[in-house]
């Protein structure tokens, strides 16, 4: 690498560390600067065209958007239009060599080499199996239902309208939405509809369904994580 290529890295390696440590945290950190070394590696030249400013936006922008920095949910936060004016940089030109260095090095929400460790992505698909049939389910529905019995107690109840409460050690993010949803849906059976997952507070949500109580005992014995508790369960105002 030429003199002046090395002194211009250095000067995006001091942008993006900067944002990191005075707007974001030390995880975000870690991923930009392993992405920017993953960079250099794949191509020295790689920074010889274009601003370090926009570099630098580029970096963080491509780590943050697999690791939901967009999600108001999430801590830290910050928008595209956040990112872009702290390096004063153009939101298209940042998101478009974004996507580029996505591309190159394959980050999306399944590479965990760019996940933060907390992720509740690289949670959720880590439960993820695959059966002999070929099909991709949760681990939990392969485990034995110890109370299987319990449950086939209510089976034969009519369908009706209900609301689970849940309450959470942590705040509430969007990603516990999308796992609920798709949980909840793994187990009921046709008739029965899930209407709607919501948040109510910052740590907990509420569970809408058209269903038999079997599906409450079920779903409670699906909540292996510990993350989330069944609360209460009332019958919903039919409107």
């Amino acid at each position: 690498m030429k003199k002046t290529e090395q002194s211009k890295a250095n000067e995006i390696s001091k942008l993006f560390r900067a944002y990191c440590k005075n707007h974001l945290d030390d995880e975000y950190l870690r991923l930009c600067n392993n992405l920017f070394i993953d960079l250099l590696e794949l191509d020295q030249d790689v920074f010889k065209r274009g601003k370090e400013s926009i570099w630098a936006a580029s970096i963080v922008w491509a780590i943050g958007s697999v690791n939901f920095l967009g999600d108001k949910y999430f801590e830290p936060y910050a928008s595209l239009s956040d990112v872009c004016s702290y390096f004063n940089a153009n939101t298209s030109t940042v998101g478009q060599k974004a996507s580029m260095i996505r591309e190159g090095l394959d980050i999306d929400f399944f590479n965990s080499n760019y996940q933060r460790e907390d992720s509740q992505i690289s949670v959720f698909l880590n439960n993820l199996v695959m059966t002999e049939d070929g099909l991709i389910v949760p681990r939990d529905l392969l485990e034995e239902d110890e109370e299987e019995e319990l449950i086939e107690t209510y089976v034969q109840e009519e369908p009706d309208y209900y609301i689970i409460l849940l309450e959470s050690q942590f705040p509430v993010k969007s990603t516990d939405i999308y796992q609920l949803e798709h949980l909840f849906k793994t187990i009921l059976d046709e008739g029965e509809k899930l209407q709607k997952v919501k948040i109510t507070e910052k740590k907990a949500l509420h569970i809408y369904f058209y269903g038999r109580p079997a599906k409450i005992l079920k779903f409670e014995k699906k909540l292996s994580s510990g993350k989330f508790t069944i609360t209460d369960v009332v019958n919903q105002p039919v409107s």
